[in-house]
């Protein structure tokens, strides 16, 4: 996509007053909202929207470097200009970057400049994880099976695992699962225990009826694979269905005259997908926004197929970008092409929470053709 030609705005009404002043006292120094200093188009100059333009690009490309030096310089260079929109990006640029010492030299430059205090630092936007992150609820991040699991799936049950781990928690989908290999029962079990014993919230849509296949199974050649009882009992666990877990035991110890596994106190963050709609409005609430944290690169596209079997039963998507620190400038493209589905299908996107530079990014490579885009509210 070619990013948007540059466009000189029409002139404020009335003129601005472009000479530098010196500091204002404090007791005459308004404090004001960093969203009220929000950058609304006006002003805009083709100077400004090419500094704008390029920062976004490199930021996107993880050149933050020459980002911070492209922003600078046209502050510099501008000395007589008011325009807002670069001063706003470096600010949140020197927040993602958590940049303090040159974030508090350039507050002290904006109050010079504009006679008015400057945006609040807010310190790191994303705490140092801990050694047993809290488990977040109502995650958007999923995995989903279809068909007979065989090897070729073996990925999605490693990235099943790493999802639960980066993000707290993760989302199971078995609904259009009708079988599995022995081998991959082993796989898919040892990580539903993993998940459900570190105490990661896991949601689990489709579990019992796969539990019912794989029990129907066993009247046909798969009655000895141990690998598929262990995931039945495991599936049994995440629907605490202690009944059905406790006469399978038996059933086990009949077949293969061995003492069968013991049931285990269900901890409260594991829920089918039936358990999550009915519970705290909350929780409903949230599960209707679809979150994506971090950076947003090649590596972690699999969240756009997340978001777009999230929007499959919604009409309205509400994406939160509040987590989100980059966008990267080939991955920003696979999005586009994200949310041109959605709107193929005639569903409404909003995008919420991003920060200044994705939200330049996003200026810069069309995506607010196809979303609504809300500004970041802050200090």
């Amino acid at each position: 996509m070619i990013p948007p030609k540059p466009v000189a705005p029409k002139p404020l009404a009335g003129g601005v007053n472009t000479q530098a002043a010196s500091t204002p006292a404090p007791a005459d120094m308004e404090l004001v909202e960093f969203e009220d200093l929000s950058y609304d188009g006006s002003g805009a100059t083709a100077e400004s929207h090419s500094a704008v333009e390029e920062a976004a690009i490199l930021y996107a490309n993880e050149r933050v470097t020459e980002a911070v030096a492209a922003l600078s310089s046209f502050i510099k260079e501008n000395a007589e200009s008011r325009e807002l929109h670069p001063w706003l990006l470096l600010f949140d640029l020197y927040q993602t970057q958590n940049m303090k010492q040159p974030f508090d030299e350039l507050s002290m430059e904006f109050v010079v400049r504009f006679e008015r205090s400057a945006p609040v630092w807010e310190g790191p936007r994303q705490a140092a994880p801990t050694a047993t992150p809290a488990p977040k609820r109502g995650m958007a991040s999923s995995v989903q099976f279809k068909g007979q699991i065989s090897a070729a799936q073996a990925a999605d049950i490693e990235r099943m695992l790493k999802l639960a781990e980066a993000e707290g928690g993760v989302k199971l989908d078995l609904a259009a699962a009708n079988g599995i290999d022995p081998d991959m029962a082993a796989a898919l079990a040892a990580a539903l225990q993993s998940i459900r014993r570190s105490e990661k919230r896991i949601t689990v849509a489709g579990a019992n009826e796969f539990a019912q296949a794989i029990k129907g199974s066993f009247e046909c050649e798969t009655r000895q694979e141990k690998n598929c009882w262990a995931l039945l009992f495991e599936l049994y666990q995440v629907l605490g269905m202690q009944n059905e877990f406790e006469d399978a035991a038996v059933d086990y110890a009949v077949t293969f005259e061995l003492s069968p596994p013991s049931w285990e106190a269900l901890p409260e963050t594991v829920q089918t997908a039936a358990a999550a709609e009915s519970d705290t409005p909350e929780m409903s609430v949230a599960l209707e926004h679809f979150s994506i944290e971090g950076v947003l690169s090649s590596s972690t596209d699999y969240k756009l197929r997340d978001l777009e079997r999230h929007a499959e039963s919604r009409t309205e998507i509400l994406i939160d970008m509040e987590g989100t620190t980059r966008v990267d400038f080939v991955t920003v493209g696979a999005f586009i092409n994200s949310l041109i589905t959605l709107n193929q299908q005639g569903k409404q996107v909003t995008i919420s929470g991003a920060n200044e530079m994705i939200h330049a990014l996003f200026d810069v490579m069309g995506v607010t053709e196809y979303a609504t885009v809300m500004r970041r509210k802050q200090r």
